[in-house]
């Protein structure tokens, strides 16, 4: 019996990138990776979906030649500002024959807990229980069976903006694919990285990428919080290209290669070559100036960071993202937050697994990983009907 294949695909602010994979087991064998510059997104929301299309397209392409066959479908990464997340409770009568909570009773108080998130504009893409209750026994993970006659629910959904999906969804159509599911950024990133140890404290997954940062807060094995903060790597790019004179390619590239968040640890004699704007003329400019530009940044995000966990009692951050390998950063994020850190990459993958090996590919790796648990395939234009099992079904619980 041949392996079902695997295809995740996370549009980004800075890349795109599109992983293939097949079932080995119980493992995901990696047969192939595509990555290719984004255009058209801006801080995780397309902006040109013409040019989105285009960028995905070339991962797309690059991704087929290393597995060498097509690919039709995918699941896709649905990032940006827009996604938020709130508490809701539901209550409903238990009908079930015999008094005891029935799969049709789970359903209905899932429906009404998802009926009462949705608000003109926006939608719930994740409906996540974290605890059900039955008259007087409370704290349940799963109530069917338990004998009663009222059945609620305490959930925490995650909502989107419609127009910012369905632009998602119309630039994979554009380029022939079927939407197998739709994951928000923060959870992906969670599947990707996040240790079963790690999800029994009190932790939060920080995937600081090119134009947002994506948090999603755990707590006794259940979601807490999902936010997204509109700063990123770009953002020190940016600055760096403002202050260095320089284009944004050049600045890009000297952050990756000589970029750190604290001078102290530049020495002073470090040198480093800035090419121009335009190409036009070189400077060479002490290795510590490009630290002093970018530590306010990195102490800015770190406390941006610090502010939205501030009421979420977490003890630790799994840091991931491009800006995870930013040097100093993470001792940044340590110092603010005064909590221990981990910087995480994808884990637990066979095959050409060296390159989902990077902070950056946590989200693509936690598709692949979403796409192999999923018991079920969405209905392939609705991304309003996500069904999905596994490991983090502790904490994620899809309707069905």
């Amino acid at each position: 019996m041949s392996s079902r294949s695997l295809v995740g695909i996370d549009l980004g602010s800075s890349s795109v990138v599109c992983a293939v994979g097949e079932e080995d087991g119980r493992r995901i064998r990696v047969v192939g990776v595509g990555e290719a510059a984004s255009t058209g997104v801006r801080k995780s929301v397309i902006t040109d979906p013409d040019a989105a299309q285009s960028s995905i397209t070339k991962a797309l392409d690059a991704a087929e030649r290393a597995a060498g066959h097509e690919i039709d479908s995918a699941v896709l990464c649905l990032g940006g500002r827009h996604l938020e997340s709130h508490p809701n409770q539901a209550v409903v009568s238990v009908v079930a024959r015999g008094g005891a909570v029935g799969g049709g009773d789970l359903n209905r108080v899932l429906e009404a807990a998802r009926d009462g998130g949705s608000s003109e504009g926006c939608e719930v893409v994740h409906l996540i229980p974290r605890a059900y209750s039955v008259d007087a026994k409370e704290g349940l993970r799963d109530p069917r069976g338990v004998e009663g006659s009222r059945l609620a629910v305490d959930a925490e959904l995650v909502t989107a903006s419609t127009a910012h999906l369905e632009a998602l969804l119309a630039c994979a159509h554009g380029v022939g694919l079927r939407v197998d599911d739709v994951v928000a950024q923060p959870l992906a990133s969670a599947e990707g990285v996040l240790r079963d140890s790690e999800l029994e404290g009190a932790v939060a997954v920080v995937d600081v990428g090119g134009g947002t940062t994506d948090i999603a807060v755990f707590r006794q094995g259940t979601i807490r919080r999902v936010v997204v903060l509109p700063v990123g790597g770009q953002n020190v790019t940016n600055d760096l290209s403002t202050g260095l004179h320089c284009d944004q390619e050049e600045a890009e590239l000297i952050k990756r290669r000589h970029g750190h968040c604290d001078p102290g640890q530049v020495l002073v004699e470090e040198m480093v070559t800035v090419v121009g704007i335009a190409g036009v003329g070189r400077d060479e400019v002490p290795r510590r100036w490009l630290a002093e530009i970018i530590e306010p940044r990195a102490r800015e995000m770190a406390r941006m960071i610090g502010e939205a966990l501030e009421t979420e009692a977490v003890q630790k951050v799994v840091l991931t993202g491009g800006c995870a390998r930013l040097r100093g950063f993470p001792a940044a994020i340590h110092q603010i937050l005064e909590m221990p850190v981990r910087v995480a990459v994808p884990e637990g993958f066979s095959g050409l697994s060296d390159q989902l090996g990077m902070p950056e590919h946590a989200a693509v790796a936690g598709l692949l990983r979403w796409g192999q648990r999923s018991t079920t395939v969405r209905e392939r234009s609705n991304p309003k009907v996500t069904r999905s099992q596994g490991r983090l079904n502790r904490w994620l619980h899809e309707l069905f």
